[in-house]
Formats: structure tokens, C-alpha cells, sequence
């Protein structure tokens, strides 16, 4: 399990956990309500979808995440809205997940609309493409094949 925060001088505030399973790769909002446990998922046989509460939608049927994954499909993306980093207020306690991918404050430019980004990829390729304008910040987990790439985006293009 793997951790997105934002790093400031008061602390590590949680945005995301990204989970690798057997079953599959889960990313899961971070939400404060502790019964609501809103995700995107992409199985191991290739099913994917996106689940909340009693509900799934968007379900497909994309590759399997094995050996013979190739190029990169988005998990999920999650929008930013300009200054909504500073809502989010869930501590991150760091030793409850393998790896946090710390994003510091100032990764975050004043004015501009950020997305934060999961993509599952084939080893050694790069983020999806989107109507996103800068790469912020990024990080590649390559633990297991496929790889899971993390990016904050900043931006959007014209």
C-alpha cells in the first residue's frame, strides 16, 4: 500500500492510497467519513470500474495485469481544484504504508487546477497523455510488473 500526500512545514496530509493486490491495483480516495471508501479498480483479469458505497460504475473490460501488459491505461484521476489542497487535513501516518509518494506544498502553483494521477504501465514507459499542461512531480512504483506510475499534474492545456 502506497501513500500520495503533501508534504508542508506542519505535517504529511493524506490525498490517496494506492493498494497492489493479487486481486488487482486500487486507488482509493481519501475521503474523512470512515464508511465511505470511494475507489477505482483494475483487476488482475482486466476488469475495471469505479466503486462507491453500494454502487459501480464505468466497469470495462481492459488488459490483464500480467507479463503481457502493454503501454499505459489510467487507473484514475483525481482533480484538484485551485488552493482545494489546503482541505485536505487527514494526517498520513507514514508507517502504515510501504511508500509515500510526498508531494510538497509548493509543488502546488497558486491559480492553476492540479490533477494527481495513477497510471498502470508497461516497464519503462511514460504518464498517459491528458489535458494536462506540467509535470509536477512523479512517482514510478516498480515493485511488480506493471509498473504503477503516480503524477501530480499542474495545469491544464489551452
Amino acid at each position: 500500500m502506497y501513500a500520495a500526500a503533501i508534504l508542508d512545514e506542519k505535517g504529511l496530509w493524506l490525498l490517496a492510497r494506492i493498494k497492489r493486490s493479487k486481486s488487482g491495483i486500487y486507488f482509493l480516495m481519501q475521503r474523512d467519513t470512515p464508511d465511505w471508501n470511494p475507489h477505482a479498480s483494475h483487476h488482475a483479469k482486466g476488469v475495471s470500474h469505479v466503486r462507491s458505497y453500494d454502487w459501480t460504475h464505468f466497469e470495462t473490460q481492459r488488459q490483464r495485469l500480467d507479463g503481457s501488459f502493454r503501454g499505459v491505461q489510467t487507473l484514475f484521476s483525481m482533480g484538484i481544484s485551485t488552493a482545494e489542497e489546503a482541505l485536505y487535513n487527514i494526517p498520513c501516518d507514514a508507517a502504515k504504508f510501504d511508500d509515500v509518494f510526498q508531494i510538497p506544498r509548493d509543488q502546488f502553483v497558486a491559480g492553476e487546477p492540479h490533477t494527481l494521477v495513477a497510471d498502470i504501465i508497461e516497464p519503462g514507459q511514460a504518464a498517459a497523455p491528458g489535458p494536462w499542461k506540467n509535470i509536477a512531480i512523479q512517482r514510478t512504483y516498480n515493485d511488480a510488473v506493471p509498473w504503477i506510475l503516480v503524477t501530480l499534474w499542474s495545469g491544464l492545456a489551452s
